[in-house]
């Protein structure tokens, strides 16, 4: 006991140096180029100086001439970047105290993991625009599953998680939180990751429905984003057994393959697939739901009801949501409805209907004069709804971005206010695009008013665009085609075969990159 006790005086009154994690680990091995260097720090030291040398150095010779990089800061963490992923390096830390004393750390090791997704003869953002001005900044592409720099260098790729390799993960909506983590889907599965890849939080049920296809309950789709408060909120879905307008004719029901079924009192029944809106606590307990089912009717689950003839479904298509935390407001979008609607939380009253109405008997064109097969609507920084216009209504037509005044309470009529329309080009001879833009696509407003903007996964082209309509940068993610010894673009249609591109990107400052590395919430 009493040796215990003079161990604990000892380290009491000895503060040479302060406790600190010391990272990257020894002997680890990342999955980024932009590195967190952290190290104890030592009393009396003005400057902390940082070297980084290439190879597996273990001798002060031989470390020495391999300095590839230095960086002094006045704390004991550096953010510094390293050249190459699938590389061993070197570092250490020297403490200049004030005068000339100074004294170095020992030696310590690394390394960067590599991967197909970042291997530059299989994988690229080729930049074909760039001005320069967002030259701190850093793009997150969901397709390619890697955070680039502006010049289209990969600097993270997205790791093994979960017991699942990166080449079978199929990414959506890959971004930074508010807490300096990263979230995302892969396909039902919705995680809460760290920098390094570590997962920090999971969605219940992750991919359930692969296994149980008669419960869709915990089938996350399309958006998944951490508030402010800490939970969670994503899109799933539910399938109530929905009461259909009557009558129900024998060629109705026969169409239907046993889904139509009748009960004790003669009313018919079809389980709907409808989409929702989910809050999760850290614990993974539901805080608060919203169901399309609740708002929805008949006449907008049917494209045409003539006479009752033929009751011709629609599936809804729930596809994004923008949660606005000051006003509580949020905004969803339903592509094949062609609609936005506004609802309050937590009460979940709907507050406005942007877009097409229906009613039994109507025209079969579901189409509004505004947008068409929309995406990722939001709120810009002056009170403007702006979205993603996948304008699919019409034939070859290409997608825009669009900025609407909304109405004033006493009406419904949308204004627009400012219109952009994506730009296409460089296509070869024998390449289209597949599908005509009717899936996927994002538009994020920049701190600046500038929109950065994700054509969707039928052409996964990036760029940012001002409110000039002056393209400041852009980049086309492309796959290197072994077959034909070609690139291939993101998402393209080249002699009759496609790989799906991206369906959103991100972008992040350098403020922000730092709260991931640091797995910090980014300062105010």
């Amino acid at each position: 006991m009493n040796k215990l006790r003079e161990i604990v005086i000892v380290l009491l009154l000895t503060p040479l140096c302060l406790t600190a994690q010391i990272t990257p680990k020894e002997g680890s091995a990342v999955n980024y180029r932009i590195i967190g260097f952290s190290f104890p720090q030592k009393e009396k030291t003005t400057k902390y100086k940082l070297e980084v040398a290439s190879g597996n150095c273990n001798d002060e010779t031989v470390f020495q001439k391999n300095i590839i990089s230095t960086a002094v800061a006045d704390k004991n963490r550096i953010v510094a970047e390293v050249s190459s992923f699938g590389k061993q390096y070197t570092w250490r830390i020297t403490y200049q105290e004030r005068g000339s004393n100074t004294s170095k750390s020992g030696l310590h090791h690394f390394s960067t993991m590599t991967s197909p997704d970042v291997d530059p003869d299989s994988v690229r953002l080729r930049i074909t625009a760039n001005t320069g001005k967002y030259k701190g900044d850093y793009v997150f592409v969901d397709g390619n599953k890697v955070l680039y720099d502006m010049n289209g260098a990969p600097v993270w790729f997205f790791p093994k998680i979960d017991g699942l390799e990166p080449g079978s993960l199929h990414l959506r909506d890959l971004k930074e939180s508010p807490f300096g983590t990263i979230t995302t889907i892969d396909d039902e599965r919705i995680y809460e990751i760290n920098y390094s890849g570590d997962v920090l939080w999971k969605g219940p049920g992750n991919g359930k429905t692969r296994t149980d296809t008669s419960n869709f309950e915990y089938a996350y789709h399309h958006e998944f984003t951490r508030l402010a408060n800490g939970h969670y909120m994503t899109m799933s879905f539910e399938q109530p057994a929905w009461a259909l307008p009557e009558p129900i004719d024998s060629n109705t029901v026969a169409h239907a393959h046993g889904k139509i079924v009748r009960d004790n009192n003669n009313v018919y029944y079809q389980k709907m697939l409808f989409g929702t809106l989910v809050e999760f606590d850290g614990d993974g307990k539901v805080a608060w739901k919203w169901s399309a089912s609740d708002y929805l009717k008949n006449s907008d689950l049917s494209k045409r009801m003539i006479r009752n003839k033929f009751f011709d479904l629609n599936d809804t298509h729930a596809n994004g949501f923008y949660f606005d935390e000051k006003t509580k407001d949020i905004y969803i979008s339903f592509r094949n409805l062609n609609r936005i609607i506004k609802i309050q939380y937590p009460s979940g009253k709907v507050l406005e209907t942007y877009g097409k109405r229906y009613t039994p008997g109507g025209n079969s064109q579901l189409i509004n004069g505004l947008f068409c097969g929309q995406h990722s609507c939001r709120q810009s920084q002056d009170g403007y709804l702006y979205l993603f216009n996948n304008n699919i209504c019409h034939m070859r037509a290409l997608p825009t971005i669009l900025m609407l005044k909304q109405p004033a309470p006493d009406s419904d009529e949308l204004e627009k206010v400012w219109e952009f329309e994506c730009p296409m080009e460089d296509l070869g001879p024998n390449e289209t695009t597949a599908g005509y833009f009717n899936f996927g696509g994002s538009v994020f407003e920049m701190p600046d008013r500038s929109f950065f903007v994700c054509m969707g996964g039928s052409y996964g082209k990036v760029f940012i665009v001002n409110r000039d309509k002056q393209i400041l940068w852009s980049a086309q993610p492309e796959k290197w085609d072994r077959a034909a010894s070609k690139w291939i673009k993101d998402g393209v249609l080249v002699d009759g075969k496609v790989r799906e591109g991206s369906y959103r990107a991100s972008i992040i400052s350098h403020d922000e990159l730092e709260s991931l590395i640091w797995n910090e919430p980014l300062k105010e």
